[in-house]
């Protein structure tokens, strides 16, 4: 069995909207009845007392495979099969240009580690795109980490993976960003600013429920002391904007002028400030960096 990761479809949007380049890296919308999957760092509990103490919203939840299941907030804890326990697949992702949706061959593709920042040890062959713009990798049973993608077309990406619980993976849409693209979120999002690529990155991310639903009414914040330059943005209506706190029903939002390094994101509920996930991500000087966030361990 193939498992086929759907990108939401966002309808005719005005010159570089937001949503035509965000809404392409919706990264994960889950097919219905499947289980959401998270990262091997991602465990909300390793017993069943851990549950218990995240609040009453999990009263009765049993710790099963880091996660909290059967308990009363059935919206925020999930199911899910951890890297380290799933088998090979292999890996398919079809890249498109974000704007004219057009194939974009020739894009090299190498399989990294999130130990290896800097994907100097890739595992197995590099591959690079077909006409078609398809990529077909074969991924190690086990495996946890991100795609490096690069090509002259695109601004440079990492493409952070969730495998599937079982059979293989295709994603049928996988749209990048041109420089220009990628620039254009920056100039949006802050109203005439720029990316500074030579020290920091961009991270678009889609927050999602344990249902797979794009989630509205979560807040972004960075771990430790932010640095000055950057910036979070959120998606409300069609265009990307600093007025607000929270994800709209899209579940889109980023960061910008994020330094360079495994940066630690929060997630929260508003209102009432409940954190529903933990990411760790890399940042790469002039590299975009996408990844959904579900509910996980704090």
């Amino acid at each position: 069995m193939t498992t086929r990761f759907m990108d939401p479809v966002p309808g005719p949007r005005r010159l570089l909207s937001a949503l035509t380049i965000l809404g392409a890296f919706g990264l994960v919308s889950w097919l219905a009845g499947c289980s959401v999957l998270v990262d091997a760092n991602r465990a909300q509990c390793s017993t069943d007392a851990d549950c218990k103490s995240r609040g009453a919203e999990f009263a009765g939840a049993v710790c099963k495979s880091g996660l909290c299941e059967g308990g009363s907030d059935a919206q925020w804890s999930c199911s899910s099969a951890a890297p380290a326990e799933v088998p090979g697949y292999k890996l398919t992702m079809h890249l498109t240009d974000a704007q004219s949706t057009k194939p974009l061959p020739g894009v090299v593709a190498q399989l990294c580690r999130n130990l290896d920042d800097m994907c100097v040890e890739p595992v197995g062959p590099v591959v690079t795109a077909d006409e078609a713009g398809v990529v077909t990798m074969q991924v190690e049973a086990g495996f946890n980490g991100y795609v490096q993608l690069t090509s002259s077309r695109i601004a440079p990406s990492l493409y952070f993976l969730t495998p599937p619980a079982s059979g293989d993976l295709d994603l049928p849409m996988v749209p990048l960003a041109s420089p220009l693209a990628a620039a254009a979120i920056v100039s949006a999002a802050s109203g005439g600013m720029t990316w500074a690529k030579e020290t920091s990155g961009i991270v678009l991310l889609t927050a999602v429920d344990c249902q797979g639903k794009p989630a509205a009414n979560i807040n972004f914040s960075v771990a430790g002391m932010p640095d000055p330059n950057t910036f979070i943005f959120y998606v409300v209506g069609d265009f990307p904007t600093t007025d607000v706190s929270v994800t709209d029903t899209t579940g889109y939002g980023g960061l910008v002028n994020v330094p360079a390094k495994n940066t630690t994101i929060y997630a929260s509920l508003e209102p009432d400030g409940r954190k529903v996930s933990q990411i760790s991500i890399l940042v790469r000087a002039g590299y975009v960096s996408y990844s959904s966030v579900t509910p996980n361990s704090l």
